[in-house]
């Protein structure tokens, strides 16, 4: 993977302008999305192309050090790539710049990790009943517990990658643009079997798998089948 230099600038007014997260969403959009400073300036900053021509944008990108030799160069790779290309480099010039994608893979992340909650949500309730009955046990301190898991979670996606690992699906191939960087996490152990907080590691303890996969998984309210389980299903069939 070619990656240019970048080339700073040192007029700071438009990217002081900005807060971070319209910051991160530009470098994005002009990196991975090849969308030209008049799109980002009316999607993002909110002004009329017309009026601004796109300067906003720009100033931020320059002053990121990003010029028109990086647009849309990576329309083409998945963001975790570019940063570990990135640190590959080992120049502190590029760490800001890093810093924005990783921010910007955690947000990808967070909608996945969103999403994927909601089919263990009940589950979890189950969870909190349980604990509720019990003497000396506070729901606080579990539903921390829970909501650590998203740290766990985002790393899972880092390690196994976004393609499914049962069946082998990948929603970018599928479905484009609309489906980069989407799958789901799914647990192993169930959060009901772990009746003690335990130290979750993101590349035993969790799988990355499609929907429909982990529905599969999740079919049997008696017994949630494991990775191989499902595998040997989907051989079968």
């Amino acid at each position: 993977m070619q990656i240019p230099k970048l080339q700073y600038s040192n007029r700071s007014r438009e990217y002081n302008i900005c807060d971070e997260e319209i910051r991160d969403k530009i470098i994005y959009g002009y990196l991975f999305e090849g969308k030209s400073h008049r799109k980002l300036d009316e999607e993002y900053i909110k002004v009329n192309s017309d009026y601004s021509r796109g300067w906003q944008s720009m100033g931020v990108l320059h002053y990121m050090g990003i010029r028109k030799e990086f647009k849309g160069i990576f329309s083409e790779i998945d963001i975790i790539d570019v940063i570990k290309e990135l640190r590959k480099l080992n120049d502190t010039n590029y760490n800001l710049l890093i810093e924005s994608l990783e921010r910007c893979f955690i947000s990808i992340c967070s909608e996945i990790i969103a999403k994927d909650i909601e089919l263990e949500s009940e589950e979890f309730h189950q969870v909190i009943d349980i604990i509720s009955q019990n003497e000396g046990k506070k729901i606080s301190y579990y539903t921390t517990r829970y909501e650590r898991n998203i740290k766990n979670r985002t790393r899972a996606i880092e390690i196994h990658g976004t393609k499914c690992m049962a069946c082998g699906f990948d929603f970018e191939k599928v479905y484009g643009e609309l489906g980069r960087a989407y799958i789901e996490v799914h647990h192993v152990s169930p959060l009901s079997s772990i009746e003690d907080e335990v130290k979750i590691n993101p590349k035993t303890d969790l799988i990355a798998v499609c929907s429909n996969c982990h529905r599969m998984i999740h079919r049997k309210k008696n017994h949630v089948l494991s990775l191989e389980e499902l595998k040997n299903i989907i051989e079968k069939n």
